[in-house]
């Protein structure tokens, strides 16, 4: 798990199992939130619900929440990912409106924890180099706010001589890579 600093901004999850992932991305939240700072995350609705009660069961298993508790702001990321989109591409200037500015906003309070899913979305549409733009996209934004961000692709998504294409791509887009244990070494590579 990455620690909530400045070296390590940007990392990517590639996941086989849905509750890998999960476990990932709450604790990455729960960090935040336990140190009183915000946290955001752009994820598919099951995700979003598996994640909230995820810390809620946290919380009432014997680690409460303090009084500093950060705030949590929770996304679809398919709609989202309609709205940043031109002629289903994303849209540098949409992007900034719609994701960048609240991102900034709430990174007044504190680093932001984050965690995004449409890169994935674009994946398993085709749209590898449109993901690759938006994994640019996001590496701007963390360079002009204080976030730590988290994406998630699944393994299935790189199965074809296509998308294998992408996946260096992909990889030398974040700052740290991680794999889903159980998948590791058929994907390492």
């Amino acid at each position: 798990m990455l620690p909530h600093n400045r070296a390590c901004k940007h990392a990517v999850l590639f996941y086989k199992d849905d509750a890998w992932l999960r476990e990932q991305v709450t604790q990455h939240v729960t960090s935040a939130l336990r140190s009183g700072r915000p946290a955001i995350v752009i994820a598919n609705p099951d995700l979003l619900q598996e994640l909230k009660i995820a810390i809620h069961r946290d919380h009432v298993n014997g680690a409460p929440f303090g009084p500093s508790r950060g705030s949590l702001v929770a996304i679809d990321a398919a709609q989202t990912l309609a709205r940043i989109c031109v002629a289903g591409r994303p849209d540098a200037d949409r992007f900034q409106r719609i994701v960048g500015a609240p991102v900034q906003q709430l990174a007044a309070g504190g680093q932001v924890a984050a965690y995004g899913e449409m890169v994935g979305i674009l994946c398993e549409r085709g749209q590898y180099a449109d993901a690759v733009h938006l994994e640019q996209l996001w590496n701007d934004l963390l360079e002009a706010c204080d976030a730590s961000l988290y994406c998630g692709y699944s393994h299935r998504l790189f199965k074809t001589r296509d998308s294998q294409a992408f996946l260096d791509r992909i990889r030398a887009a974040h700052d740290d890579v991680q794999h889903d244990p159980r998948s590791l070494p058929a994907f390492a590579g």
